[in-house]
């Protein structure tokens, strides 16, 4: 289990600077909350794992005290959003009630499952969606071409947007202001600058074609907008992580993509 999925200017994931009493400022003018940034935390890392994660894995990826993840836990246990036993936690009923209830009005309506699922079966390519949460790529759903892809997903399915193909395409079409001040927060002024004429790029070609980072050193990928009446909702990519993928294959992964982004426009 990685640390790379923070990105939050003054705050990650784990370590000092995520637990201060202060609400953290971050890249989008809004402000942290150490108890909610940690619940959100505890529950991205127990959906990852079947079986569920100890007190002591808890406190070890949070980078905080074991006895005040107990207290979230604690709490967490007693309102159904997690479950324990054997002294292992997994998410609650709560989580799965609170999922159905929401189900009617989901943050993308245009793509489903089976569109990732048919992209992945035609190209080879693991199919990703992802939405931006803050300054954060959250992958929602994903169709992987081999197991241990899908887990290295659902380990870390957050992101700085500066750092994926999906992140680069959500930050690509946000306003010029709040896009200015995210890239600006989380980069140096020479690459905040580079960024920017990259995103440029990106809503003048409609696509974007490049590396996902650390998290996925070896992965390229292609990425296109999902647009539904008139707004970037969400972006959605064919990722190689296979790095012998020609140009050639890439080429006929961007127009697949740009057809079904304009496919699923008309939904």
């Amino acid at each position: 289990m990685g640390n790379n999925d923070a990105g939050i200017a003054g705050r990650t994931v784990d370590g000092p600077a995520a637990w201060t009493d202060e609400a953290v400022l971050d890249e989008t003018g809004r402000r942290h909350h150490r108890a909610v940034d940690r619940v959100v935390r505890i529950l991205d890392l127990v959906v990852a794992v079947p079986d569920g994660m100890t007190l002591t894995e808890l406190a070890r990826e949070l980078g905080a005290p074991v006895s005040s993840v107990q207290k979230l836990a604690d709490g967490l246990v007693a309102t159904g959003y997690l479950a324990e036993a054997h002294r292992r936690f997994t998410l609650g009923p709560a989580v799965f009630s609170l999922t159905h209830r929401a189900a009617s009005r989901p943050p993308v309506l245009s793509v489903r499952h089976a569109d990732l699922e048919r992209l992945r079966a035609e190209t080879g390519a693991s199919a990703i969606l992802a939405v931006r949460v803050g300054a954060e790529s959250v992958y929602m759903d994903w169709a992987s071409t081999d197991e241990a892809f899908s887990f290295r997903i659902s380990m870390q399915s957050r992101a700085h947007v500066t750092e994926t193909a999906v992140g680069r395409v959500l930050l690509a079409h946000l306003g010029p202001e709040e896009r200015r001040r995210i890239v600006a927060a989380h980069l140096p002024a020479e690459e905040t600058v580079r960024m920017l004429d990259r995103l440029a790029g990106i809503r003048e070609s409609g696509y974007e074609l490049g590396f996902s980072g650390a998290r996925l050193p070896e992965a390229r990928a292609i990425a296109v907008p999902v647009v539904e009446g008139g707004v970037t909702v969400a972006a959605v990519s064919l990722t190689n992580h296979r790095s012998e993928v020609s140009d050639r294959a890439l080429t006929a992964h961007r127009r697949l993509l740009r057809a079904e982004a304009e496919r699923w426009a008309q939904r």
